[in-house]
């Protein structure tokens, strides 16, 4: 595999996980993969993850995506609804703000391929969403329980897959790569140092669950592939932030994108 070629590579998958803000890290792997010019044909992501996914996915560069991340305000997409019967919020704004940055189009228009990671409230199994509306999608992938109404699409109702399926390494068992590039959020040293408050201690509980499926999943025992893939784990220093502080991950693109380039050179 040519790690410098600028044209996506089919046989490189590319797996980001959520984490409310913490998902905006990845950003930084963003400008460590153009900086060596690295371009995985296949992308799949949960929650915040599958947002900076689409970003990629539509060709916008991580300066354009870190520039739309650090003008972004989560008061900006919560809407309370007036008959609260399966959430706080409803999506329509945060919906309003993917149509807004990356238009009205669907997922299979995309010049990458992207799967969009949900759960269907029904039965529980986990979608991998590869057409219909984009912003309708991700805001299933976004619909944080309880926080957001779930969205409905087509004949299903999903919500965030973020909370059991944060590394949504399972997207991949159907397709014909040789190499993953795994950017967790939530790894060994994910959690907050302190929790102050109630929110921050409903935080931890799902960093904590978070951290151990992922570390789960990425052991000699875990998840296999179709072919024994090979992974390229980068786990980003997140210990002591909160996922929902945009104050506390925007500084920290930066240490991402050095710590991306260290171990995608060694990689690739």
């Amino acid at each position: 595999m040519n790690g410098k070629s600028l044209k996506p590579d089919d046989k490189l998958g590319l797996c980001l996980a959520g984490g409310g803000s913490l998902g905006f890290l990845h950003v930084g792997l963003l400008y460590a993969m153009e900086d060596l010019g690295i371009r995985p044909g296949v992308v799949a992501g949960t929650s915040s993850g599958a947002a900076v996914g689409a970003f990629y996915a539509s060709g916008k560069s991580a300066k354009d995506t870190r520039e739309i991340l650090e003008a972004f305000r989560w008061t900006r997409i919560v809407a309370p609804t007036l008959i609260r019967r399966r959430g706080l919020n409803s999506t329509k704004r945060m919906q309003s703000f993917f149509t807004e940055h990356l238009g009205k189009i669907n997922i299979e228009d995309l010049p990458i391929r992207l799967k969009i990671a949900a759960v269907n409230l029904m039965d529980g199994t986990l979608v991998g969403f590869t057409k219909g509306p984009l912003a309708r999608c991700l805001a299933a992938a976004s619909a944080v329980p309880g926080m957001f109404e779930p969205v409905r699409v087509k004949d299903g109702i999903y919500y965030d897959a973020g909370g059991i399926f944060n590394l949504p390494l399972e997207l991949f068992a159907d397709e014909n790569v040789d190499t993953i590039i795994v950017a967790n959020t939530i790894g060994r040293n994910g959690l907050m140092a302190k929790p102050a408050n109630i929110q921050d201690t409903y935080y931890q509980a799902y960093l904590i669950r978070c951290m151990h499926q992922s570390l789960s999943k990425l052991s000699p025992s875990g998840w296999k592939g179709r072919k024994n893939e090979k992974i390229v784990n980068i786990d980003y220093p997140t210990h002591g932030v909160s996922p929902s502080r945009m104050s506390d991950v925007l500084p920290l693109i930066d240490k991402v994108r050095d710590l991306s380039m260290e171990i995608l050179a060694r990689a690739f």
